[in-house]
């Protein structure tokens, strides 16, 4: 299931069913697909996604606005020119939130106790990987981190490759009872 990740100042807006969308530049959802939210590091909840529209800036709505939590057009254009610049388009993506009682550590959901660097240390000793993943997994033992392989890959929006490899890997080494 994909990801629908949020800033924790938002958590409150979501559970109270004020914020019903949100605004992006991208949008790699469906109409109809499932989501997990991600809210201050935990997963919070799902969302359904109802509908996408993709729109310029200045098509907006303080319709638009509110449902992204905001108190007006003005404030909600004024944070995406922070966030974004001047982008030609935008995405509309409204959804409908269903919240966990306890939120979920992603890290325990994908991997349990494990520690990712060891994954990648047993991953590389012991998994056939093709030439890409076994230099991403070198170089992530080397950082430590996802945030900072993803930048020497060249751009942070590479963390779901690196977190992709890491879950298969992981699983693969479940499998061959090595974790």
């Amino acid at each position: 299931m994909k990801h629908l990740e949020f800033k924790d100042k938002y958590r409150e807006l979501l559970k109270s069913g004020k914020k019903t969308a949100t605004i992006r530049l991208q949008c790699p959802f469906k109409k109809g697909q499932e989501v997990f939210v991600h809210c201050g590091g935990k997963i919070i909840g799902t969302a359904k996604i109802i509908d996408i529209q993709e729109k310029k800036p200045e098509e907006l709505t303080e319709d638009d606005a509110k449902a992204d939590g905001f108190e007006s057009l003005e404030d909600l254009l004024e944070e995406l020119r922070k966030l974004y610049g001047n982008p030609e388009k935008v995405y509309v993506i409204r959804f409908r939130f269903k919240e966990f009682k306890e939120g979920i550590n992603p890290h325990e959901m994908y991997y349990g106790d494990a520690d990712l660097v060891e994954i990648a240390k047993l991953a590389l000793e012991n998994l056939n990987l093709n030439e890409a993943d076994r230099r991403i997994l070198e170089l992530f033992v080397k950082t430590g981190s996802i945030r900072k392989t993803a930048m020497k890959l060249g751009s942070i929006k590479k963390r779901g490759i690196i977190r992709k490899i890491l879950r298969r890997c992981y699983n693969e080494l479940r499998k061959k009872g090595l974790i």
